[in-house]
């Protein structure tokens, strides 16, 4: 069985384009001490990187299915990387990818050893819900690169490892409705702050990895989207008790 070898690092970031209702009616989240994100799917995509400009929006290319393993090619990749608080350092994913930082680490996951629990959080937690017109749909799944031991010849290669099983991606649908069943808030923490992968080859996960544990040397989500959906992202700390 291949098993993981410490390393660490990671990527993620926050920019946007033009106007958007960032809080709405969802203010008293934010004012719980909560960050909101929005990941916009736009049919052509606006110019420039939004470099360091923090506009709590990412903008990501609208119809569009990557390889989530696939580093070199970054559209729709949110890179996620450690910091003091939450930042939208790029946020334009329909080039190189976006970079995204976040005050959390991996000691958020209080029980990330089996995978077949579903973890808990000490530290943040996020709720997704998704807008936009109806039939618009994002399947996001988070990855690690992790320098992997093979079994036989001993020597380290370094991996592209994308979650593993439906439970452990987020897949949110526009669906047609009126009132709160069009808009509800969904808990995606394990899908967007761990990474469930498959070591062994067969196709079921057996390790997850917390974000920014040191098993991995980078971290990203994988925004695949059909139509062009408007997708908010409330990070909140778990002892606001926001949601």
């Amino acid at each position: 069985m291949l098993r993981l070898k410490a390393v660490a690092v990671l990527a993620v970031m926050f920019a946007t384009s033009s106007g958007i209702a960032q809080a709405g009616n969802n203010g008293a989240q934010l004012r719980k001490g909560g960050f909101m994100l929005n990941v916009i799917a736009f049919q052509q995509c606006p110019a420039g990187t939004f470099l360091d400009t923090n506009r709590h929006e990412i903008a990501v290319q609208a119809n569009f299915t990557g390889v989530g393993t696939d580093k070199t090619l970054k559209v729709n990749k949110i890179f996620l990387r450690p910091g003091d608080d939450f930042l939208v350092q790029d946020g334009n994913a329909c080039d190189d990818g976006a970079y995204f930082y976040l005050p959390i680490t991996a000691a958020n996951c209080a029980n990330c050893t089996d995978p077949t629990v579903v973890p808990t959080f000490t530290q943040y937690e996020v709720r997704a819900r998704i807008l936009g017109k109806p039939g618009g749909s994002v399947r996001v799944t988070s990855c690690v690169e992790a320098t992997m031991i093979d079994p036989v010849t001993g020597l380290p290669t370094l991996e592209s490892l994308c979650s593993v099983g439906d439970a452990n991606i987020m897949v949110q649908t526009r669906t047609v409705g009126t009132g709160k069943d069009q808009n509800r808030w969904t808990n995606v923490s394990s899908q967007l702050l761990t990474v469930c992968i498959d070591t062994t080859g067969d196709g079921v996960c057996d390790k997850r990895v917390p974000l920014f544990d040191a098993s991995g040397t980078d971290y990203w989500w994988n925004w695949d989207t059909t139509g062009r959906p408007h997708v908010q992202l409330v990070f909140f700390p778990v002892a606001s008790g926001a949601f």
